[in-house]
């Protein structure tokens, strides 16, 4: 198959993918009129700063990940900087947004299902700290 087929179609596919990212439809909100955008999008909800500070964060993640990949030296290290960029949204970006502006913005905070067998363990430890 010829190279230029092939990225043809990962450029359609990356294209097609874009459509329906929120951070790219942000990037694009952040610069449309408010009245033309519909109730439900985050600039009513959140404001525009707050809106554009998130997308911002989200922009220097992503020039950062691709400025790290550009030093072949250092590359080795690429699933260290994902673990860095979880570690961001983890425990530093709840210290600016709370969950209610997570969920406007499409970015909710994945709640931890806890079987019985590990909620039981968590109080016999918490008891057995107690005495």
């Amino acid at each position: 198959i010829p190279i230029p087929v092939v990225s043809g179609v990962f450029l359609f596919l990356g294209r097609k993918l874009m459509t329906g990212n929120t951070f790219f439809q942000r990037i694009t909100d952040g610069f449309a009129e408010r009245a033309r955008l519909p109730d439900k999008n985050p600039i009513h909800l959140l404001g525009r700063k707050k809106m554009n500070i998130y997308t911002g964060v989200q922009v220097l993640c992503l020039l950062g990940l691709f400025g790290f990949k550009q030093i072949p030296s250092i590359t080795i290290f690429f699933p260290v900087m994902i673990g860095v960029l979880m570690s961001i949204r983890a425990f530093v970006l709840p210290k600016f947004f709370n969950e209610e502006e997570f969920d406007a913005l499409g970015d909710q905070t994945p709640q931890i299902k806890r079987s019985k067998s590990t909620m039981t363990s968590d109080a016999v430890v918490q008891k057995g700290l107690q005495c």
